[in-house]
């Protein structure tokens, strides 16, 4: 006998199981994965003789790690052929019971952690050294020391050692304590030709505690100079400033040849060339600027705008979007950017789309996302035999969203345009909704023809967005329930955060098919990999991703 499905926030967790297990006196193997974790728990008569989680986790230590993952998929087989550990022979209400003393004090002591989490872990000694701490270093502490490149916060840190939450915390404040390891503060520069707004992006990113702004340029030569002299882990850049324009910046910095422009054009030595990550800086609050989506395409890795009294957001929400969107470019990895290139179009067929029964619903995240929207949607043809709904889950902004579908719809041969009105569904089309918007999908008559339709729902009221508002999920939950498709397909973009885990699970429930984006060409891999801790999704790299699509969904005749 055999017993496989999902584990989760919408399933039961794993305690619940191993309680029936134990109960029933049962004896086999339970197998967990939860994306890249993995592990299996032995059961002889109820009790647990053997565990094991990664390559580095074993006996008690892997039982309380597997119980503190949050989603995946498990299976248990029934088996007499069990592995033992001679120390190791646990009933189910000890596990159950240490397992809950173990998180209560895990998360007790992870209060004073939690916002530490966006530092940067960098070695401050080397073991033995005379600026070193204790010579005596475990292996789990050499797996989290490998790690620390200096570049990586703490969050990535714990969530790519593979020692668990119990067992990186434990590890992490072990290598403080022997002075073996520091955190410190993201180092930013901000640039911008007006003083008044360096000033108030720097306020407003030091309002943050893993800020540090170290220095403010007033254009793309101070800038260039500043870039390879401070070696920041990311920028803030201004568009429009004089000697030198933030797209000239962005694309002589991401090239690694400015020394050559610095000294030819400007009679300035530098000592070597520095790349980081960029944020741009948009004036313009009522759309996407063209200057903004060209350095997308230039190797930009978000945009924000400037901070305004006269958009639906308030200060302090503007405030806590900036510096989210520098949070997450720090931690890009630039050897995954890339410049796009545009393609011209010059006509497209768009008469007679003909009402969609086949639907790919697409989730992502502005930084990261965007340009992968930006590389996908191009690629897709105009006669794609459905139609393609994206969710950009940080992107409130209809007004941007309505740039960016008008850009996207210049350079690609299938119809795109932005979610903002209820409308029919057609195939050959994209189309984008701003993330304040409910999208519900159903059903509509036109003349005598049941057609598939989506309705569009604002979640503000007044200034105020819902807290607890996933457009994404809500997407996702309205199209499963919608008896208008034939087919659907979800496919989960780069991005962050968690909204779209339970949806995209739901649509497995379904039968429905799931992509994610792999990691490798994620600028910002976040997303896409927790959708696939809960096992559902199939990884594909995204110059892959619209063949797969296709040979899901087809092309019209």
């Amino acid at each position: 006998m055999s017993a496989e499905g999902f584990f989760g926030p919408s399933e039961s967790n794993l305690v619940d199981l191993i309680q029936m297990w134990g109960l029933a006196k049962t004896s086999g193997i339970l197998t967990v994965k939860s994306g890249k974790e993995d592990g299996e728990m032995h059961f002889e008569e109820g009790r647990v003789v053997w565990a094991n989680a990664g390559p580095y986790l074993s006996g008690e230590d892997a039982i309380y790690h597997l119980l503190a993952l949050e989603e995946g998929r498990f299976r248990f087989v029934n088996s007499r052929e069990l592995k033992h550990n001679g120390e190791l022979n646990c009933s189910y209400s000890e596990i159950i019971m240490e397992g809950m003393r173990r998180l209560d004090h895990l998360k007790l002591e992870m209060q004073g952690v939690d916002e530490k989490l966006g530092f940067i872990p960098f070695i401050k000694g080397v073991p033995g050294s005379t600026n070193g701490g204790s010579a005596e270093v475990s292996d789990e502490e050499k797996v989290f020391m490998a790690l620390v490149d200096g570049k990586r916060n703490l969050e990535k840190v714990f969530d790519n050692c593979g020692l668990g939450a119990h067992k990186s915390f434990k590890v992490f404040k072990a290598l403080c304590d022997k002075e073996l390891v520091e955190l410190r503060k993201v180092r930013v520069l901000v640039v911008d030709d007006q003083s008044m707004w360096r000033n108030v992006i720097s306020n407003m990113l030091l309002k943050e505690p893993c800020f540090e702004v170290i220095a403010t340029a007033e254009d793309g030569v101070d800038a260039l100079q500043k870039i390879s002299e401070l070696k920041p882990d990311v920028i803030t850049l201004d568009l429009e400033m004089p000697r030198l324009d933030g797209i000239k910046t962005l694309y002589w910095m991401m090239s690694g040849g400015y020394d050559i422009l610095l000294k030819s054009q400007h009679n300035v030595e530098i000592k070597d060339t520095f790349r980081c990550p960029v944020v741009v800086i948009s004036a313009v609050a009522t759309k996407m600027a063209p200057e903004t989506l060209e350095a997308l395409m230039g190797g930009a890795t978000g945009y924000i705008t400037k901070p305004s009294q006269f958009v639906s957001e308030s200060l302090e929400q503007q405030q806590k979007t900036i510096a989210k969107t520098v949070l997450m470019a720090s931690q890009v990895d630039l050897q995954k950017s890339r410049r796009i290139k545009a393609l011209d179009i010059d006509s497209k067929d768009i008469e007679n789309l003909k009402p969609a029964r086949k639907l790919v619903c697409v989730g992502a995240s502005m930084v990261g996302g965007l340009t992968s929207l930006m590389q996908l949607i191009p690629q897709f043809p105009e006669n794609l035999d459905g139609s393609v709904f994206v969710v950009v889950d940080d992107l409130y902004s209809i007004e941007h969203t309505k740039s960016f579908a008008e850009f996207l719809d210049r350079h690609s041969k299938i119809k795109v345009e932005a979610a903002d009105k209820n409308n029919i569904l057609k195939s050959g089309t994209v189309y984008i909704s701003s993330a304040d918007n409910a999208v519900e999908f159903g059903q509509a008559n036109v003349d005598g023809l049941v057609q598939a339709a989506y309705r569009i729902t604002s979640k503000r009221q007044g200034e105020e967005l819902d807290k607890n508002f996933k457009p994404l999920d809500t997407m996702l939950e309205s199209a499963i329930k919608c008896k208008g498709f034939d087919k659907r397909i979800g496919v989960v973009l780069a991005g962050d955060g968690t909204d779209g885990k339970i949806g995209f699970l739901e649509m497995v429930k379904v039968d429905d098919k799931v992509f994610a984006q792999d990691s490798y060409s994620s600028l910002n891999p976040i997303k896409p990999e927790n959708v696939a801790n809960t096992g559902v999704a199939r990884v594909i790299p995204l110059a892959a991703m619209v063949k797969s699509i296709i040979m899901e969904v087809g092309r019209s005749v």
